[in-house]
């Protein structure tokens, strides 16, 4: 079968016509003049085996509205049921997707086979109108969209907020919110006004195929109306497709309601929006298989409004979504090159001039003895551009860009915790960042860890102090003064939440008497290396390994025996035995405990998979292929590698120097504030142990 945009000199023109006319009832009158104009604009497509006319279809191209609109598709009797249509289909497509928003095409409700044909295709109605006829005939508008960006698609990507698809049974009990429903079925709890701030609701564009069914005309035009409160999911129609047959082996049944389900499961996955709440029975047997196949959680309303802060947490930082972004230092680049991302990363949505920027990046350039320029890229794409320098005790960031993309900010707070281990280790005291133009969360995030926006730069002090708090004048420069007051008028348990702040602020600043609980805990030098610790990874960032696993913050899981870590905590980190590294039976690095999550292992699985290290192979070997046996997932952040571990000898005589028994570390151990003091001391001071 040949498909091709034909002229008004093709010898098929004339079939094209004839055709037209001997259906004129149904695809409407068009004069022989309107086929000869499209043909002239190439804008019929025809089939044929060479010698047999078997179909066209004629459209219109409207810039104005950047659309397609189509006004015949016609198929010969012969030849219909062999895939015709989906050729022509195709080929419309794949010419003006890149360019055009999508096709619309309008077809009367009474048409049963072609509302199937362009259901099956993908097209979804997007409302019904009169048509002009004398009979009261109705049309339904249909669209195919082409999934093309545009600023409120990049507006939403770029937003914090927790993306939820919404399956149709919720909107529609959304809808009739007056309604009663038993506690278990209720979706009202998705309602609530605190979730305003923190959660935008999706729709599947399928639901606008699934009201078409509903014989009362009102109340479709409710649910139309009431969907003008969510946003309509974006997303590849033939993956989506793809996606929905795939789905067929977990959801069956063959039914319009079944397809459906399919289909709006298909669309949270495809428009990559991470969740999807649903009541449906047969989703929620299968959530589990699901989730281990395709990038999606599944939850009733209830479970999600429970998990929210959770959820949260999860969008601000998902390290699992940066597999295989790597970094390339740039030294020696031509002037071409160098421009090409200069033009790039140009803050047009701020209206930077680029000479300014230009600038600023050959000052760095031109600088190479102490001057460095990095690129990230994903799949060979730059996502990421920073230039910096260390000198006279500073590293200054003089510029630090991103595109828009779902992991930004994960990519940004990986960024910026890099620089602080990169000053750490150095020595450095100061972190400068100069970029001007930060979003708004970025801007949050560097207050989280510890800058403070003076003038128009973001500064952070690294402190190596281990102090008393009695000793807080010495870093109180530092600080607010009013926090150092207040220290001395707060109970003990507000005393400690704030010094840990302050600690934080200041990393990796130690208070000797932090009343906190802290714990050495065995870990295996492979997960180690995995998690946190770069030098069994053989890999840093600054240093540009590929494989490098980033991890400003994540979870570790182990068995729930024999004690109950509490957080907030310290943790000191044991490298159990492994003959075949050299970091190993010592403790490697130090971290705080931020949340201790006690659960059943698929539970604890879909929490954190995001991170991105684990798989649930890994967790089911942990378990010891008991699912219904609880385990533990302890979060974690801050950690702080050390260059020269302390050995387990050291180690023994510390812990009997503090009248404890020497111990192996087969499990994790509580010590006290002195121990963990002496052993981090040991650790952090570059003693060979």
């Amino acid at each position: 079968m040949q498909i091709e945009y034909i002229d008004n000199n093709h010898p098929f023109l004339q079939e094209v016509i004839t055709l037209g006319n001997k259906h004129s009832s149904t695809l409407g009158f068009m004069p022989e003049g309107a086929f000869l104009e499209h043909a002239q604009k190439k804008w019929i497509i025809i089939a044929h085996d060479e010698e047999n006319f078997v179909g066209y279809l004629m459209f219109r191209v409207v810039p104005r509205r950047q659309r397609i609109a189509i006004v015949h598709l016609c198929v010969k009797e012969d030849f219909r049921g062999k895939n015709v249509t989906t050729l022509l289909l195709d080929t419309l497509r794949d010419k003006y997707k890149h360019t055009y928003n999508g096709i619309s095409l309008s077809c009367r409700t009474d048409y049963v086979h072609a509302t199937e044909v362009w259901k099956r295709y993908g097209f979804v109605c997007k409302y019904r109108k009169r048509s002009r006829s004398v009979e009261e005939n109705y049309l339904n508008v249909w669209w195919y969209d082409f999934n093309r960006p545009d600023l409120f698609n990049m507006a939403n990507q770029s937003s914090l907020k927790v993306k939820a698809l919404l399956d149709a049974n919720i909107i529609i009990k959304l809808r009739d919110e007056l309604e009663e429903y038993e506690p278990s079925q209720d979706p009202r709890v998705l309602l609530a006004d605190w979730l305003v701030d923190e959660v935008d609701y999706y729709y599947a564009p399928e639901i606008l195929n699934e009201i078409t069914r509903d014989k009362n005309q009102e109340r479709i035009q409710r649910t139309r109306n009431f969907l003008r409160n969510f946003v309509e999911a974006k997303f590849d129609i033939e993956e989506c497709k793809n996606l929905a047959t795939e789905l067929m082996q977990y959801i069956h049944g063959v039914i319009e309601n079944d397809q459906s389900d399919r289909i709006q499961l298909a669309s949270a996955i495809a428009s990559e929006t991470s969740y999807f709440v649903t009541l449906d029975i047969g989703i929620l047997e299968k959530r589990h298989e699901v989730e281990d196949k395709f990038n999606i959680q599944i939850f009733t309303p209830k479970e999600f409004v429970l998990e929210i802060d959770q959820l949260l947490n999860k969008e601000e930082y998902s390290p699992g979504k940066l597999a295989g972004v790597t970094l390339h230092t740039i030294s020696k680049v031509s002037s071409s090159e160098l421009g090409d991302y200069i033009d790039l990363f140009l803050a047009k949505s701020y209206s930077e001039k680029k000479a300014s920027f230009q600038n600023i990046v050959l000052a760095e350039a031109n600088n190479i003895q102490i001057s460095k320029i990095k690129v990230v890229k994903a799949n060979q794409r730059p996502i990421a551009f920073l230039g910096y320098r260390c000198v006279n005790g500073l590293l200054i960031v003089s510029f630090l860009r991103m595109v828009e993309t779902e992991y930004k900010q994960t990519l940004f707070m990986q960024l910026v915790s890099d620089c602080i281990n990169k000053a750490i280790k150095n020595g450095i005291t100061q972190i400068q960042i100069k970029e001007a133009f930060l979003s708004e969360s970025q801007e949050a995030t560097l207050n989280r860890m510890g800058f403070d926006k003076i003038d128009a730069e973001w500064i952070k002090t690294i402190s190596n102090l281990i102090l008393k708090s009695s000793e807080i004048e010495e870093v109180g420069r530092f600080i607010n003064a009013s926090l150092i007051e207040r220290l001395k008028t707060i109970d003990d348990l507000e005393r400690t939440r704030l010094l840990i702040e302050i600690e934080r602020k200041l990393f990796p600043l130690k208070f000797s008497d932090l009343d906190v609980p802290c714990y050495i805990i065995p870990i295996k030098p492979y997960w180690a290396g995995q998690l946190f610790d770069p030098y069994i990874s053989g890999s840093t960032l600054f240093g540009a390994d590929e494989k490098r696993m980033w991890n400003y913050e994540n979870v570790y899981y182990r068995s729930t025996r024999p004690i109950k870590e509490i957080a907030p905590a310290r943790i000191l980190w044991y490298a159990s035995a492994d003959n075949k590294l050299s970091r190993q039976q010592a403790i490697i690095a130090s971290s705080y405990l931020d949340e201790v999550m006690t659960d059943k292992p698929k539970i604890l699985f879909r929490k954190n998979k995001h991170y991105g290290i684990y798989e649930w192979q890994n967790i089911y070997d942990l378990c010891n292929k008991n699912i219904e046996k609880p385990i533990r997932a302890l979060r974690f952040s801050g950690t702080e590698v050390f260059m020269n571990p302390v050995k387990l000898s050291s180690i023994r005589d510390i812990f009997i120097a503090n009248g404890k028994p020497s111990n192996t570390f087969a499990s994790p151990v509580k010590i006290g504030s002195n121990i963990f003091n002496q052993i981090y001391q040991a650790g952090v001071r570059g003693k060979e142990n």
